[in-house]
């Protein structure tokens, strides 16, 4: 059974919500966000922050077209059709065959972050048709765990980013509906069910505390606090708290980083540090036991147990332990890069640490930026992959799976990871071209970065301000670099740059200022685990090499692993 199948047979029968009362709990809504007060930094969220020609900003167009050119009616089809409405349009097919549930929160979630990135009103608008039209079959739906959360995390965003004002009437009501209906038995995931819930109806019940705690964030509703409290995951989240002795082997990968982000959420609201150090704690044991040089993660959607399984997982031996589950699918893309820039945003804004920006940068660029774009109809770049033997980059076999949906959701987080706000000023944490326009201490400023990093070792910031301003431009250092210096108006700073720490230069800016850096782009081997010391893929800066062929043929030069292209045979790792 795949999670498709089984999330057509897990919705029950539905509990209808009158529109009246719908509305009447809206209006009684606060309408206002609780303060935390609790943040090292702080995201822009989505504002003022524009990239600049680049393959991200190519990306981002062909996203914005592709998603636009999905017929609405079709995107509708199946929910009209469980309504009992007409139902024009044709069935999405694949993952999406029986309703969209799968992908349409994830979509609609997309939509409205990219138009509070970019004011693209085409995106709104569809967003804001297909939110109404959704919500005329409303009263005939029912929902997994899995879908609530991803309508949870869509309705919040139309609210909060698109200002759709029949967002939060329609969270109520499916909130109704959710309090009676979804299942609480919270079981902990096994090697078996490694979804916690996958064979009895509750799949990844713990990711859904992260939207319901921000729906109380935006509404001051007590009812989405209390909710998101019901699904708390004591067990896994203790293994990296120290109160719980065990290691989440066989547990699936995806969404087991993506309730880390459930996490930071009750972190935020609740304020207790045992929630912090779990983050903390998780991020470290994934990059010790976890992470392939890329970033990625989970060969077969599966967590390894911290004993050579990942490296053997690449292996296509005979005997090599987990081969026969995860060849070809070794880390599932665009879901799990989602999953990393939640947890590494989450933990910049508590902390305010640098190292935290190095899982995002590799999946950025190894992650979400090397996946193959949509295409077709649901075409979805799902696994990638990393076998010493044959690796290719290759189409999902059914239309609109996961994937679909969070892949949109990366790219309008592109606006999200580049800069943080910081009690003194400004923080720039990916080498990106991009322009970010914000007031500080009242005065309008715009800083500009210009750069073909990582393909060019040099960086430009242009800082300007409308008049003369003190602040702290402070620069992440990635943790393999070695020796990145800067120049301010072509006078060297003396300010030491350490690997896995902020180049904090504080002075007073003035218009026309800019600050040249040379981050140093050494290629160097990258062991897949301490079990496997000589089994090496190369990166350079923060991107995996490849070469084109077998492991075996002679080649003259390595690409990096985003140039690699459909079924293109190429060697990611090999054993020296």
């Amino acid at each position: 059974m795949n999670r498709r199948q089984f999330l057509g047979a897990a919705a029950g029968a539905a509990l209808a919500a009158s529109a009246a009362g719908t509305m009447a709990a809206a209006t009684n809504h606060k309408n206002s966000r609780p303060e935390h007060g609790i943040d090292a930094f702080t995201p822009f969220n989505y504002s003022g922050v524009r990239l600049l020609p680049s393959r991200f900003a190519d990306r981002l167009e062909a996203t914005r077209a592709y998603y636009l050119a999905i017929p609405n009616d079709d995107m509708l089809n199946g929910f009209r059709t469980v309504a009992g409405l007409p139902a024009p349009g044709e069935s999405m097919g694949g993952w999406c065959s029986t309703t969209s549930a799968m992908g349409f929160g994830q979509w609609i979630s997309g939509m409205a972050r990219l138009y509070k990135a970019t004011g693209d009103t085409a995106l709104r608008d569809k967003a804001s048709l297909l939110v109404s039209e959704w919500g005329k079959t409303l009263p005939k739906q029912t929902f997994a765990h899995y879908d609530y959360d991803k309508f949870v995390c869509g309705l919040v965003d139309m609210a909060e980013y698109a200002n759709d004002t029949s967002a939060l009437p329609l969270l109520s009501t499916m909130t109704d509906w959710a309090e009676s209906h979804l299942g609480r038995a919270r079981l902990n995931a096994t090697d078996a069910d490694t979804q916690g819930g996958y064979f009895n109806g509750q799949l990844e019940w713990y990711t859904l505390p992260e939207n319901l705690y921000r729906a109380y964030q935006l509404t001051g509703d007590e009812r989405y606090k209390d909710f998101a409290a019901v699904w708390h995951y004591p067990h896994y989240w203790g293994m990296f708290n120290g109160s719980v002795h065990a290691t989440p082997d066989g547990f699936h990968a995806y969404s087991h980083v993506n309730t880390l982000s459930s996490a930071a959420m009750t972190y935020a609201i609740t304020h207790d540090p045992i929630y912090l150090k779990t983050l903390i704690g998780a991020y470290d044991y994934f990059q010790n036991t976890q992470c392939y040089a890329t970033g990625g993660y989970g060969p077969g959607e599966k967590l390894m147990a911290p004993d050579g399984s990942l490296g053997n997982s690449i292996v296509t031996e005979p005997n090599a332990k987990y081969l026969g589950d995860v060849a070809g699918r070794s880390f599932e893309t665009p879901c799990g890069t989602w999953a990393v820039f939640k947890l590494t945003r989450y933990l910049q804004q508590f902390t305010g640490e640098a190292r935290y920006g190095d899982w995002t940068e590799r999946v950025l660029y190894n992650g979400i930026g090397a996946a193959l774009p949509m295409t077709g109809r649901g075409r979805t770049f799902y696994y990638a992959d990393y076998r010493m033997e044959d690796a290719r980059k290759y189409y999902f076999g059914a239309a609109w799976p996961c994937c679909s949906g969070t892949y949109i959701q990366d790219v309008a987080d592109l606006h999200n990871i580049i800069y943080y706000k910081t009690p003194d000023g400004v923080a720039v944490n990916m080498f990106v071209p991009s322009e970010l326009t914000w007031t500080l201490h009242g005065t309008p400023l715009t800083i500009t970065q210009t750069t073909n990093y990582p393909e060019s070792e040099d960086v430009t910031i242009r800082i300007s301000p409308t008049h003369p301003v003190h602040f702290a431009l402070k620069i992440r250092v990635p943790d393999w670099c070695h020796g990145m210096s800067a120049r301010i108006n072509g006078a060297a700073e003396k300010t030491p740059a350490h690997p896995g720490t902020w180049l904090t230069i504080e002075r007073e800016w003035r218009p026309g200022d800019h600050l040249s850096l040379r981050v140093p782009l050494a290629e160097r081997p990258v062991p897949i685990d301490v079990q496997h010391p000589n089994r090496v893929a190369y990166a350079r800066g923060p991107v995996v090499l490849v070469n084109p062929g077998p492991k075996d043929a002679a080649t003259k030069h390595a690409i990096p692993f985003y140039e690699a292209v459909e079924n293109q045979q190429y060697t990611m790792y090999r054993d020296i």
